[in-house]
């Protein structure tokens, strides 16, 4: 024992103590440490801190843009559909028709006008109400779509809108001015409709000849329609989509229960829960409000007419200060973050303190994800709208602030006949009027399509010509606007449509107007300006005009026997005999019923209007086929002549209708030239 408590003296003696030397030397150890270690981590902090604020601001400047070139295209697209519903409602207010009802609301005038309008609304099939008002707001005619259908209200349903304000600010338009109202829910009988119906009204004034306003024009649309294509136009994963009223009230909200709060006399509305961001849209057409609560707001304005161009009487839409808000709201979570602690990955790395390579290492990796979404997103993005404006039926050509073409839809390659790579870097002027043989020359640069790049002027024509690449020419509408980021001019939109079966159709229009419907003869509105032409070159070459009255003879007994389906087979029969007994240059016409007129134009004495009466009645002497059996027609025949019986044409044509009374007074199958004995085979 003795012995191992001297060996443990021993090996104790041996071991040298901590000095005061060795304790130093580890206090500025730890004290380096520290200093090294808070400097390497402000320096890191500093780094992450710059890198995550510049990804950050990179990522909302592209969010920036993409969301304002969304609202941009949106206004534009619906903006445009309104200019074509202004184009029909002008369209169908100078018919014929349409005037002659301004001028004398006859029961005719009325029920022509009726029957247009249930044409109307069955072939657009947007149009909820097609209606004619009188100067005192009284409804003159309405025509309903319901079930896809166009239904005529009765008379004793139609209502006074006197008190409507939509009725007062039509009125005062001027002539060839489409009034728009805004976009609220349909009332009937002073109660709001349900279930709810959004509704726009277009309208413009009737004159008279002589400037008198006698009633107003209007077409009611299915406001849904708009809203539904707001909705599509501005979907995707990550934004919300608003619709606001020039008074700040949501027409279209991800909230159902905001919309039509104005209509419904709540007090809530987006000018309420969101006063600031509110102030910031009416202050600019177009650009970005970033609100701490709610998140990124993106705004742009759709206007009827652009805000600086001039107004004047008979130029298209009223120019109004009513205008519509297209906002998309990207949430605060959706929103790029400079915080170093707001994504996960990165605050993991940032707390576990590794070394600078490593976190510079992960923070690359990190970039690359983030632009990988990014672009992924983006690719979704522009293939959803690249979707949308390949199924568009108009042209719609982007334009650089040279008026060089930078983008173009299959719409557009499909009209003008180029394929978009060759039309990527052309000038505008070379696309639409290409130089060539047998075509005119490009446009210049000061055309309003051109213009349109460099100034920021809106353009719009709805009678301009292109021409295809291979230089034949087209008819259009088109619409030329500015194309703008922060207020700041990119270029242009140019969007157009193929107005050739509009045109057509337009036509067609007309020749209902001038035409009987059932023999396609022309009617009396025709025939009356034909007869005063046929009268003044008459008067000047010293020649005849030969007017002859024609009345089929027991017209009524081949209803009562064949119905009026065999009744419509002999008359237009009978039209067929008589377009084949006169010459070219003549005109035969359908007045209504059994009754037809025939105008010579030009005729060398009497004896040759005798000639072609009596050849006509040679004509009908072979039976016609009706309903399976064969019929004989005779007809009465009254004729006057300019001038040797009057050189007015309402007594020419009294005195026609009377000779032909003669006729039959004198046995029917006969003609009767005015002053003379009837006569016949």
């Amino acid at each position: 024992m003795k012995t191992k408590a001297i060996n443990d003296e021993r090996h104790a003696m041996q071991e040298p103590a901590p000095s005061p030397r060795t304790s130093a030397v580890k206090l500025e150890t730890i004290k380096l440490f520290l200093i090294g270690y808070l400097l390497t981590a402000l320096a890191f902090t500093a780094i992450v801190q710059a890198l995550t604020f510049f990804q950050a601001e990179r990522e909302l400047q592209e969010l920036k843009i993409q969301e304002q070139a969304k609202v941009a295209k949106t206004a534009s697209i619906l903006g445009y559909r309104f200019d074509m519903i202004a184009s029909d409602l002008l369209t169908l207010a100078n018919v014929p028709t349409m005037r002659a009802l301004a001028a004398d609301p006859s029961d005719l005038a009325i029920e022509r006008s009726a029957n247009l309008f249930s044409t109307i609304s069955r072939e657009k099939g947007i149009y909820h109400k097609i209606s004619y008002l009188d100067a005192s707001g009284m409804e003159v005619i309405r025509v309903d779509q319901r079930g896809g259908l166009p239904v005529e209200v009765p008379a004793d349903v139609l209502q006074n809108k006197s008190d409507q304000y939509f009725v007062s600010a039509t009125l005062r338009q001027e002539r060839g001015d489409v009034y728009v109202s805004p976009l609220d829910l349909n009332m009937e009988n002073g109660q709001v409709e349900r279930p709810y119906n959004p509704t726009i009204r277009f309208g413009t004034p009737l004159f008279t000849p002589g400037g008198e306003r006698r009633g107003i024009m209007m077409l009611n649309l299915y406001g849904q329609t708009m809203i539904d294509r707001f909705r599509q136009l501005m979907k995707d994963d990550y934004s919300q989509a608003m619709l606001l009223s020039s008074d700040g009230n949501w027409l279209a909200s991800p909230d159902p229960a905001h919309s039509w709060e104005f209509m419904l006399k709540n007090p809530a509305a987006f000018a309420h829960r969101h006063p600031a961001a509110w102030q910031a849209f009416n202050a600019g057409e177009t650009g970005h409000w970033m609100d701490k609560e709610a998140g990124l707001f993106t705004y742009g304005t759709m206007r009827l007419t652009h805000k600086d161009e001039l107004h004047a009487p008979g130029t298209g839409i009223s120019k109004s200060e009513y205008f519509w808000k297209v906002v998309s709201l990207v949430p605060l979570a959706a929103i790029p973050s400079a915080s170093i602690v707001a994504d996960e990955l990165t605050r993991t790395i940032y707390i576990a303190g590794l070394a600078f390579l490593m976190l510079l290492a992960a923070y690359v990796s990190q970039t690359v994800v983030n632009q990988r979404h990014l672009r992924r997103a983006i690719e979704r993005y522009n293939r959803r709208h690249q979707e949308i404006t390949q199924y568009l039926g108009e042209g719609l050509v982007v334009l650089d602030r040279q008026a060089r073409v930078v983008e173009a839809n299959p719409e557009a390659e499909r009209l003008l006949g180029w394929r978009r790579q060759e039309m990527l870097g052309q000038s505008a002027g070379t696309i639409f009027r290409p130089p060539g043989a047998g075509a005119p020359p490009a446009l210049s640069d000061s055309h309003p399509i051109q213009a349109a790049a460099s100034t920021g002027k809106r353009y719009r024509n709805e009678d301009e010509t292109f021409y295809r690449k291979d230089g034949t020419a087209f008819p259009v509408g088109v619409t030329a606007a500015p194309l703008t980021s922060d207020d700041e001019l990119m270029g242009a939109v140019v969007s157009f449509r193929d107005m050739t079966d509009i045109k057509a159709y337009q036509e067609e229009i007309r020749r209902l107007a001038y035409h009987d419907p059932l023999t396609d003869l022309p009617n009396r509105r025709l025939l009356m300006e034909r007869l005063g032409q046929a009268m003044k070159e008459a008067g000047r070459n010293q020649y005849k005009v030969g007017l002859m009255f024609l009345d089929l003879d027991h017209f009524k007994h081949v209803n009562d026997v064949y119905g009026h389906d065999g009744g419509d087979e002999l008359l237009k029969g009978v039209a067929q005999r008589l377009r084949q007994a006169v010459r070219a240059t003549d005109t035969v016409s359908r007045q209504g019923g059994d009754e037809f007129v025939i105008l010579l134009a030009k005729i060398d004495a009497a004896e040759s209007a005798g000639a072609v009466a009596r050849k006509i009645l040679e004509s009908l002497q072979a039976p016609l086929p009706v309903m399976g059996q064969l019929l004989t027609v005779q007809v009465s025949i009254g004729i006057a002549l300019f001038p040797d019986h009057s050189d007015d044409i309402d007594t020419l044509m009294t005195l026609a209708d009377a000779a032909m009374y003669e006729a039959k007074q004198a046995g029917r199958n006969r003609y009767c030239l005015k002053g003379t004995a009837p006569r016949t085979l």
